[in-house]
């Protein structure tokens, strides 16, 4: 793989590819592309961890889901994820503990991310393991 995400320019959006062996890694790797894009993960020390956990009824529902939470998380609680460690239920069911530090002043925003849309939403299966690809309303 060509590492753990991109981030892709679309007219009026942005969005991200993410990419890991398993659902858990990819999942992991799609939170730190959300939050590459709001700020410099290299700014962010592992200092402090937030869990987080949600169900869906199916795989699409559960990731936006959870990267709203991430969000949520990141917004709401003023918390920036440097590191997200998944662990799965069941296929629609996950818990995130995600490490990281209270946002800063040293943490400048790049990019306002109001909310994850369902435009373009794949989770995929590969040859090589799993993609998500996900936009962003910003």
């Amino acid at each position: 793989m060509m590492g753990s995400f991109r981030i892709l320019e679309h007219t009026a959006d942005i969005g991200f590819e993410a990419y890991g062996e398993t659902e858990e890694e990819v999942l992991a790797n799609a939170a730190l592309a959300l939050v590459s894009i709001i700020t410099d993960p290299e700014t962010i020390k592992i200092e402090d961890e937030k869990t987080i956990e949600v169900s869906a009824d199916d795989r699409e529902h559960m990731l936006v889901r959870y990267l709203n939470e991430v969000l949520y998380v990141i917004d709401g609680e003023s918390f920036l994820p440097a590191k997200a460690v998944i662990t799965r239920e069941n296929d629609y069911t996950l818990r995130a503990v995600l490490h990281g530090e209270t946002r800063s002043d040293i943490h400048d925003v790049r990019t306002d991310v109001k909310a994850i849309t369902y435009h373009q939403l794949t989770f995929e299966k590969t040859g090589t393991g799993y993609v998500i690809r996900v936009f962003v309303d910003i």
